[in-house]
């Protein structure tokens, strides 16, 4: 680790009151604070030379020799993958950095698990397609054009992308197939900050006009804090199958409802359904899932079964528009249905979950089991007593009325 500080600091990275270490019981490396930051204020910065994107390989000589013969151009991961594969550890520009690189992942795809996708959570089935069916694609097409690399080795640095990588937005390269959009880039040292949606306190940024890459302190950081970053509001299931890790305490758990079980948890809770509300519903188009990060079920699932209590004359010659768009409170009848149909329905959700999670395989189990908590947490919302805030807006509608 000392080698790689140094090769940092030499290629003008600024990190002052920042260390990597490994705290007990983790399974990786984090960045620390020494001392205090400011809100606002830089904790890392450096060139922007120094991100690893496709136009920065592509113009290394190495690799201009390379693709020399090959006929066709490759996408930003793709070149990304390359470059991995290819580096000498010992010989490359950047062997400090490479040298402490994972040698492996915990993710299931580099485990070799192959999930029944039918078994996997709606939340998390379209990506593991989607992962498997990049991983396969990159390796069958890097291993035709350059026979001398293996599947290991594609995958090792397929991980080593996909874990470390950043969002940014690169500038189109003549010799990049930019078809998806080039937004990627490897940022060392940046790329050892460690996950966490609810108390992270970095924010990368890049400064073109700088000509830098810079991670800012969105709020005070204590000496001895580690230094967070988020990825995103993902699931453990997607955490585990694109980083290889869970969080204990994820409020980026949800249960995704498509339109199609909405309808059935509906017609179970009596309400009466018709082509003419599903019509309404899908002009409306909002999703009907339900988040850990929610108190009960969101505005958005609201609506919809607010929209499915609708009579053929409040939608007609679409009337509905003004009655969902409308800035005036719902009529404490309405509310009062809305809940007691919700409740059905999410408490109906609840036991077909419960039912399902019984007959998954025991490696998934515990995905599925999260989705039941999901649920609780929106079901006990109602049992929660009315605060005194809510009962004064219910007695502010009344004398409206």
């Amino acid at each position: 680790m000392d080698e790689f500080i140094k090769w940092c600091k030499g290629r003008g990275y600024s990190f002052d009151g920042l260390e990597i270490t490994c705290p007990p019981g983790n399974c990786g490396n984090g960045i620390y604070a020494t001392r205090s930051f400011r809100s606002g204020l830089p904790i890392i910065t450096l060139p922007e030379y120094d991100m690893i994107n496709s136009a920065l390989v592509l113009d290394l000589p190495f690799y201009r020799k390379k693709m020399a013969n090959v006929n066709e151009k490759l996408k930003p991961m793709e070149i990304l993958t390359m470059f991995f594969c290819f580096e000498d550890f010992e010989q490359s520009a950047w062997s400090p950095y490479l040298k402490i690189l994972p040698k492996e992942f915990d993710t299931p795809a580099f485990k070799r698990i192959d999930y029944d996708v039918n078994t996997l959570p709606l939340s998390i089935r379209k990506y593991w397609i989607d992962q498997k069916k990049e991983i396969s694609e990159i390796s069958e097409k890097l291993r035709r054009l350059f026979p001398e690399l293996t599947h290991d080795k594609i995958l090792w640095a397929w991980h080593v992308v996909n874990t470390r990588c950043i969002f940014v937005e690169n500038e189109e390269h003549d010799n990049v197939d930019n078809t998806d959009g080039d937004t990627i880039a490897v940022i060392p040292y940046v790329d050892m900050l460690n996950h966490d949606p609810e108390k992270y306190q970095g924010v990368a940024l890049h400064e073109k006009r700088n000509g830098r890459y810079v991670v800012q302190a969105r709020r005070q950081i204590l000496e001895g804090e580690q230094v967070f970053v988020c990825y995103g509001a993902h699931d453990n299931a997607r955490l585990l199958v694109e980083y290889g890790f869970t969080l204990p305490h994820n409020l980026g758990a949800k249960v995704l409802i498509p339109q199609e079980v909405l309808l059935t948890l509906a017609k179970i809770a009596g309400i009466q359904v018709t082509r003419e509300h599903e019509m309404v519903l899908e002009e409306v188009g909002l999703p009907s899932h339900l988040y850990a990060t929610d108190e009960g079920p969101s505005w958005s699932l609201r609506t919809n079964v607010r929209v499915m209590l609708l009579e053929h004359w409040q939608m007609a010659n679409g009337r509905w528009k003004k009655i969902i768009y409308s800035h005036d409170p719902i009529d404490e009848d309405v509310d009062q249905k809305i809940d007691e149909k919700l409740e059905i329905m999410l408490k109906e959700l609840r036991n077909g979950v419960v039912e399902k999670t019984k007959k998954m395989p025991q490696e998934v189990q515990w995905m599925w089991e999260e989705q039941v908590k999901v649920c609780d947490v929106a079901i006990e919302s109602f049992e929660k007593p009315k605060t005194p805030v809510q009962e004064g807006k219910k007695e502010e509608v009344a004398e409206l009325e």
